[in-house]
């Protein structure tokens, strides 16, 4: 991390705060600190928030000796990276992540975005952090939801890159903080380390590591819209690793339909993730089906119309970039109804 900083920016939320009130003090970094409390949840990942903090830097004039701390989930990590990468075209930061998901997925690999019109990370930045203290300290304070959250992610980890992971977790029943070990962890981070290495400004091989979420993200952008869906009897929306998890299934399911992945594989798949996660899909429109199909529509890696969909070969062997047409995606969904 660079030297001379000259004050420090905490980006947090206002419930790791409460928690954590005296953690970034305890550091050790020596300089003046500015807190900026930010609101929990993907509704609040938007440019309103951005202009928030740029206002505040700029306010109390933080340049290019500055640093940003991001303190907080996913979501913090996103937001406060973006805002470090085009503040003064970037200013340092480091990332401590809260939450399961943020340790191995949103603080890992320089991708900082925002939320805009409905569409999740749709506009962001590659800007990479100082520094990410990973403390599983944080994991003790997260609620069960929470940590199935972050396991939605874990569950991709495993599947496109290690086999051996994926043995162990479907030998579980129930995902409590004491079970989620250190080396797990340190194997995501690993992983995607490797991946981001080779290929930071997600060319191809990074692409892999979209596993899940071309569906998924469309998942959960449908219900971050539509929080109240009659026609599904929804009444919340539907977190990250949840939709994740769900996208697994359907884009394991094309895998299978693709001739990549065996049936037995895809069925092994589709039953642990189930006897996990909620399927919310069980009951799903074909009115509702096509809509997450438009959204599917919007993904970044998109070109032309065409579906971009990452699939799985084996478990722990992914293959990036296959295109899939809107029947298809819709099929895929289908497949999740009782």
């Amino acid at each position: 991390m660079k030297k001379n900083i000259n004050k420090i920016a905490v980006i947090a939320d206002h419930n790791v705060l409460q928690l954590f009130p005296n953690y970034i003090d305890n550091l050790g970094i020596e300089a003046p600190k500015y807190v900026f409390g930010v609101l929990p949840g993907e509704r609040n990942k938007s440019i309103e928030e951005v202009v928030y903090l740029w206002q505040n830097l700029q306010e109390h004039h933080f340049d290019k000796k500055s640093l940003i701390i991001n303190f907080g989930g996913g979501k913090v990590s996103d937001l406060g990276g973006f805002v470090a990468s085009t503040y003064q075209r970037g200013i340092p930061f480091i990332n401590i992540p809260t939450t399961l998901l943020g340790m191995i997925d949103a603080a890992v690999g320089g991708k900082n975005g925002i939320n805009f019109n409905g569409i999740k990370n749709v506009v962001g930045t590659f800007y990479l952090p100082e520094k990410i203290i990973v403390d599983t300290l944080f994991l003790k304070t997260l609620s069960p939801s929470q940590l199935l959250d972050g396991f939605g992610e874990m569950i991709k980890y495993a599947l496109i890159g290690d086999g051996a992971l994926w043995n162990e977790f479907i030998k579980m029943e129930n995902i409590h903080a004491k079970d989620i070990k250190k080396e797990w962890i340190n194997s995501c981070i690993t992983f995607k380390n490797k991946i981001v290495q080779e290929d930071l400004y997600d060319q191809g091989l990074r692409h892999i590591l979209n596993f899940g979420h071309t569906i998924g993200h469309a998942l959960e952008a449908y219900y971050m819209k539509n929080p109240h869906s009659g026609e599904n009897n929804f009444s919340h929306t539907i977190s990250h690793g949840h939709a994740i998890a769900l996208g697994i299934i359907t884009e394991s399911y094309l895998s299978f339909r693709h001739h990549l992945l065996p049936q037995s594989t895809y069925e092994e798949i589709r039953k642990f993730i189930l006897q996990l996660f909620q399927n919310t899909l069980k009951n799903i429109s074909v009115n509702e089906i096509n809509d997450i199909v438009q959204l599917c529509l919007l993904d970044k890696k998109n070109i032309d119309g065409c579906i971009n969909i990452t699939m799985l070969e084996a478990i722990g062997k992914a293959s990036p970039n296959h295109w899939v047409s809107k029947e298809e995606c819709a099929e895929a969904i289908a497949e999740l109804r009782g």
